[in-house]
């Protein structure tokens, strides 16, 4: 039984000099790891504050998953929010690409009028375009306004004889 417990006790040890000898898996550089806990400092003040668009619990829950995922590497937010709207306009077909970008990239020909309402926080941006182009002139027929004979009216009544 002594045996037993010293072989476990070596191992205890063994495994704590290995966990403490090298850095952990997820530690990177230190100033990567300083603008990590700085980020979610920013992220719980934001939160405690109510600057968000979440109630407090959640916006909390989100603040620790994004710490989390930030110091194993996982979390990027060096991509343009630009960049990334355009790549989702690209499996279109190449008539609504074209108006995708337009609504991404604003109204690039004279045609085009483009308007941004809403906001993030108020549950998304609302980007329209409108493109005007002309067609062939359309005439129109409305039945019953073609012009006819006149109406006839029967001829008045012939006087009483006498």
């Amino acid at each position: 039984m002594l045996k037993n417990i010293a072989s476990l006790t070596g191992l205890i040890v063994v495994g704590c000099a290995a966990g403490f000898s090298g850095p952990p898996a997820y530690a990177g550089d230190a100033a990567a790891q300083t603008a990590a806990k700085s980020m979610y400092a920013k992220d719980r003040a934001d939160c405690e504050a109510g600057r968000t668009a979440e109630d407090r619990a959640t916006c909390l829950k989100e603040a620790g998953a994004a710490q989390e995922e930030r110091k194993r590497h996982r979390l990027d937010n060096f991509g343009s929010a630009q960049q990334n709207a355009i790549d989702r306009c690209k499996p279109l077909p190449p008539n609504d690409k074209a108006d995708c970008l337009a609504r991404i990239e604003g109204a690039n020909a004279p045609n085009q009028k483009t308007t941004t309402s809403g906001s993030v926080a108020g549950g998304g941006i609302l980007r329209e375009t409108t493109t005007t182009t002309q067609g062939p002139p359309t005439i129109i027929i409305v039945p019953g306004d073609s012009p006819g004979p006149a109406p006839t009216t029967p001829p008045p009544p012939a006087p009483p004889s006498r």
